[in-house]
């Protein structure tokens, strides 16, 4: 049983730099959307880089951040079905969230 002190965080060092870069454009995808609700390209943009974050998080065992990313890409895979509306409110919880990873 492994504990978070006693983790290798080398794995994780070594791709945090992407997880970061795909984190910031995926904020900037969302804050174009907030800017403009009508471009839903945007949100193609920001599930994109998302994915790529999740990927990585995934490959180096940070299930708990995995599974909040996953839950913010079915989110905004809502958004783009249109299940959901994209709302000021919405793109904002979409942000707070890809923050909190």
């Amino acid at each position: 049983m492994s504990t978070l002190g006693a983790s290798d965080i080398g794995p994780l060092t070594w791709v945090k730099g992407e997880i970061d870069l795909a984190l910031d454009r995926a904020l900037e995808a969302l804050g174009q959307l907030a800017g403009n609700p009508a471009d839903s390209a945007q949100i193609k943009f920001a599930q994109t880089h998302l994915h790529q974050a999740h990927g990585a998080l995934a490959i180096v065992g940070l299930d708990g951040v995995t599974q909040l990313s996953e839950g913010v890409e079915q989110f905004l895979a809502a958004l783009d079905s249109g299940q959901l509306a994209v709302a000021p409110e919405q793109v904002a919880l979409a942000q707070r969230a890809v923050t909190a990873i």
